[in-house]
């Protein structure tokens, strides 16, 4: 059975596919709320449920079914920072291959354990500590992603050592990010590390400013966006004016004949438009459309506390761009607010519908 030494965003996601819940009936399994297992699992393993979550958690694997239990070890696979419950044999022979490996590895790079843990951070999409390199050359099996990574910077695709290791944990710290906690690079990648679904779940505002807003319009249901506002949330919505002269002049950037973005961007509007008409009168004030006509710069969607911004790009289109992910922080100094005034004075500006 896989245990987890430490649950992050990723294992509650894989533990909620596992159980095959939505995030309504996983937050209710745990009592928590909505919110909280989106922003979970929005944060991958850049977040730590709290202590006692850490243990509901552990209570839920621990009592889930067999073929749950199954489910949840093949979808973290090798990407998962997890550890098998009991050390391996020491007879086994790929045991102590795989052992030896991370080990010459690290040695033939001159590392630390605490120096290797740094490096194979960078080159893994999560970040191993010490412990666990220790624990891999001497008792456990290193995880497949781990082996990979540490053959890869012993094979020289990419050169580390232990002054680089020193320059990477002191160069950039924290806070100079800017609030800045994921990079995709395309659309397509946010999308598969951040779907709507969870982007969306329990919001209380939603702030969006683009050119045809796909991933609100093409990737969330009528029906989704309609729960939602019933449940409070209120969401503003800026198109790039299908009927303008901006959209024309983006269109012939990214390449299409001439009222091909405007088209789908129509499309997207009426969409909207459509699930304000079936709200009840009362609600209809909570979901805001509106058009502008200016030469496009950002895709903005402001979640509550989450901004996912992405430039677009000469010559190439949206979908084809890197997205940030920011998160708001207590200093007026990151990107959230720079990116939240972009979308006002879009607003304040644009022609509501």
């Amino acid at each position: 059975m896989t245990t987890v030494q430490r649950w992050t965003g990723r294992e509650t996601r894989a533990l909620r596919h596992a159980l095959r819940m939505s995030i309504r009936d996983f937050a209710e399994h745990l009592g928590v709320s909505e919110r909280t297992v989106s922003k979970w699992e929005a944060g991958q393993v850049g977040v730590y449920p709290r202590p006692e979550m850490q243990a509901a958690l552990d209570t839920s694997l621990a009592q889930a079914e067999g073929d749950a239990r199954s489910r949840f070890s093949s979808i973290l696979g090798a990407s998962e920072s997890t550890v098998p419950a009991t050390d391996c044999d020491e007879g086994s022979d790929l045991a102590t291959i795989a052992r030896r490996q991370v080990t010459q590895a690290r040695t033939g790079l001159g590392l630390t354990p605490e120096q290797f843990a740094e490096a194979l951070g960078q080159a893994l999409r999560w970040k191993p500590t010490a412990e666990m390199i220790s624990s891999w050359e001497t008792a456990t099996v290193p995880p497949g992603d781990v082996l990979l990574g540490a053959n890869r910077l012993l094979d020289g695709q990419r050169e580390v050592t232990a002054e680089q290791c020193q320059e990477v944990r002191g160069s950039v710290p924290t806070e100079h990010l800017a609030g800045v906690t994921a990079v995709y690079r395309t659309r397509a990648e946010l999308s598969t590390h951040l779907p709507c679904e969870n982007l969306l779940s329990g919001a209380q505002q939603v702030r969006a400013v683009g050119l045809s807003l796909n991933l609100l319009c093409q990737h969330y249901a009528d029906r989704r966006w309609r729960e939602l506002i019933e449940t409070g949330t209120h969401a503003r919505c800026l198109f790039l004016d299908p009927d303008g002269s901006a959209v024309k002049v983006r269109e012939a950037e990214e390449g299409f004949p001439e009222g091909h973005l405007a088209a789908l961007t129509k499309l997207n509007i009426e969409t909207l438009l459509r699930v304000r008409d079936r709200l009840p009168d009362g609600l209809k004030g909570q979901l805001g459309v509106a058009t502008y006509n200016q030469t496009i710069r950002f895709n903005i969607v402001i979640v509550d506390d989450l901004c996912i911004a992405q430039p677009y790009l000469p010559d190439s289109r949206g979908v084809d761009a890197p997205a940030f992910v920011i998160r708001q922080g207590e200093s007026p100094e990151g990107l959230y607010p720079v990116f939240e005034q972009v979308f006002d004075s879009q607003w304040e500006q644009g022609r509501q519908l």
